[in-house]
């Protein structure tokens, strides 16, 4: 016998904090606001392709919003990457 829950509230906030932990991560490694390469905007450009890439690991629509909210936070402090 198995028993599977998969509640909406629990998956949406697991979720968020994937994003969160993203965004983090993301001020992180590219923190420096001067002399960006062309390697930082090559890796840059992959892992915001990567990130928008996992709404379809969710199959809902309705973490769009957070999802299009992380990647505005990130473009707002890193606009040499959009």
């Amino acid at each position: 016998m198995t028993l599977t829950y998969e509640d909406d509230d629990v998956t949406k906030k697991e979720f968020a904090e994937k994003l969160r932990w993203f965004e983090e991560e993301f001020d992180i490694i590219f923190s420096k606001t001067h002399n960006v390469s062309k390697d930082d905007i090559e890796l840059a450009n992959h892992l915001l392709e990567r990130i928008s890439e996992t709404i379809n690991e969710y199959r809902n629509e309705k973490y769009l919003f957070t999802l299009t909210s992380t990647l505005h936070n990130i473009e707002k402090k890193h606009p040499e990457f959009f």
